[in-house]
């Protein structure tokens, strides 16, 4: 029974129909290791986007372990952790791609307060985690969000 149970918790994440609202998803497995599913929906940028987020999840469950992995997951600040450096793979790729950092970064900021695992820790908190996993981002965005100040404030007041 307890065998069954557990092969079942194993197979059934890979056989049962992707989830409409999520675009990726990293399973680490004892022994096997990561595995990933994407939404078939995806595709072109946002599949690569997706990929290098749901890739630095392949690479935790390689660093930590199957067993350590879930065990980091448990815990919202270290789940957060893991999710910042996700993301900022992802913000990576798209400043890589030519687009804003600063947008990248507003929008990282603002998945990670989406996120029901997230919703009790503070702002701070949040900006923290993201800002320690992607301190390039973060300088990158600061100069361009001040930068684009300057400039929309120079607009206005003439």
């Amino acid at each position: 029974m307890l065998m069954g149970s557990v092969l079942a918790a194993f197979i059934l994440p890979l056989i049962l129909p992707f989830p409409q609202k999520q675009e990726g998803v990293t399973l680490c497995y004892p022994l096997v290791g990561p595995v990933q599913r994407f939404n078939l929906d995806l595709s072109g940028a946002a599949l690569a986007r997706t990929r290098a987020h749901e890739d630095a999840h392949a690479a935790q469950c390689r660093r930590d372990g199957a067993i350590w992995h879930f065990v980091r997951g448990a815990f919202p600040s270290n789940r957060l952790a893991a999710e910042a450096e996700a993301y900022c793979a992802e913000a990576n790729f798209g400043v890589s791609k030519g687009d804003h950092a600063r947008l990248e970064y507003a929008r990282i900021q603002d998945e990670l307060r989406e996120m029901a695992w997230f919703r009790r820790l503070s702002s701070d908190a949040l900006n923290n985690s993201l800002a320690s996993q992607c301190p390039m981002i973060a300088v990158a965005a600061a100069r361009e969000e001040a930068d684009w100040q300057a400039r929309r404030h120079g607009v206005e007041s003439r």
